[in-house]
């Protein structure tokens, strides 16, 4: 099928834990989960003007980029590399941007949110599926990740080593997903400076350049407040805000990946943990520092 035409990703409601981790976690296969954390408070409670009340002077780490930086057209892997940079900001300063200033690309993006927001801890609850999994690694960023940010983010093409749930608690979010065996042939993950990203331009793909991404054969999905997309690992996936958007993200592994993934893994590891002594940087979580990434 053409790169531009999409599959759609199957939905299921509120599955049993062994019926999800028998035909998707096992299978390594996405799924949308409906009604999964309809009982977390922070779907009734959570929306900016929640954190800008209760957080609001806690300081925060964004993304920023300016109006002419990002947006429609304007999304290359290249650009996001090139113009990103971060700032702090109080929270209610950047939740006041979000709201005054809607074409500023300003994203607070995958921070620690129990590190991050202590006092909000328990409005999130652990996942049902992911008993039987690995949770914690000394040394990994596996947590749950907090993601603040305005309509039109757009994070390009990428994969994690670590399969994650993707929970949307305010907004929308549309995904795009590409199956593990396109990845280095098809999307050309690896060749570019961020090594989880691909070079390849979602929106305006140079076929010219990267001819086999016209092979790719995506899926694509709409999640909606209360709903959780599985993203197994290595899944290629792009993601687009429609929406001021809050979402949570919670990387895990099975026992069987961790066992694959060991011997990268510690050597990984050790090249953070040299990193982080030598740029002092130890304060820095996000997601993208993910050691399986």
């Amino acid at each position: 099928m053409p790169y531009d035409e999409y599959l759609p990703v199957e939905t299921i409601v509120k599955p049993k834990v062994v019926d999800f981790q028998e035909h998707f976690l096992k299978k390594e296969k996405p799924v949308k989960i409906l009604r999964a954390v309809e009982d977390w408070p922070a779907m009734k409670k959570w929306s900016l003007g929640y954190f800008g009340q209760h957080c609001g002077d806690e300081t925060v780490l964004a993304e920023i980029f300016q109006p002419d930086q990002r947006g429609v057209g304007n999304n290359s892997p290249q650009g996001y590399s090139k113009f990103q940079y971060f700032k702090q900001f109080k929270l209610k300063e950047l939740i006041n941007i979000l709201l005054t200033q809607p074409d500023h690309m300003y994203y607070m993006a995958a921070r620690p949110f129990r590190k991050q927001f202590p006092k909000l801890k328990d409005d999130i609850a652990a996942f049902p599926y992911l008993k039987g999994c690995v949770k914690h690694i000394p040394g990994a960023t596996m947590d749950s990740y907090i993601w603040i940010g305005p309509k039109g983010t757009f994070t390009p093409i990428h994969n994690d080593q670590m399969p994650n749930f993707l929970t949307q608690v305010v907004g929308r979010k549309m995904v795009y997903l590409f199956p593990p065996d396109q990845s280095s042939k098809n999307l050309y993950i690896g060749e570019f400076e961020f090594k989880p990203f691909s070079p390849v331009d979602f929106e305006n793909p140079d076929l010219e350049r990267y001819p086999n991404y016209q092979f790719c054969t995506p899926y694509q999905t709409i999640i909606h407040p209360g709903e959780t997309l599985f993203i197994p690992r290595l899944w290629g996936h792009c993601v687009i805000s429609m929406d001021i958007s809050i979402s949570i993200n919670t990387f895990f592994v099975t026992y069987g990946q961790l066992l694959r993934l060991a011997p990268g893994y510690l050597a990984a590891c050790a090249k953070i943990v040299m990193k982080r002594w030598l740029r002092k940087d130890r304060d820095d979580e996000q997601a993208r520092l993910n050691p399986y990434a």
